[in-house]
């Protein structure tokens, strides 16, 4: 299986681990590395509120993204794109979709 693994630092110095793994349909899957490192506070941290999916059997978390990932810099600008997000919503606690659309 094909796959990459890259680092993204926000605004605010945090720093998320990601792989990216190509799936059998050739869509790009992307897998949080560090999510049990993340630091959401009072926050809600559930797969709802934060954009995360864990599938059955697997250890590591992935970013819920509506719509296929068809490359890998696709995927990548999605990873930086939801870690700023993240960032934004543990620190402020505005709702993930609103940062998502002022940030795109």
């Amino acid at each position: 299986m094909e796959y990459q693994r890259m680092d993204y630092v926000t605004g605010d110095k945090r720093i998320f681990d990601f792989v990216f793994m190509k799936t059998p349909n050739d869509d790009w899957r992307i897998y949080i590395i560090n999510f049990s490192r993340l630091k959401y506070g009072f926050r809600n941290s559930s797969s709802h509120a934060a954009h995360w999916l864990q599938a059955p059997g697997e250890t590591y978390k992935y970013i819920c993204w509506q719509g296929r990932i068809t490359t890998l810099e696709q995927a990548k600008a999605v990873a930086s794109l939801w870690a700023d997000a993240t960032a934004l919503y543990i620190k402020t606690g505005e709702k993930f979709d609103n940062i998502v659309a002022r940030l795109i």
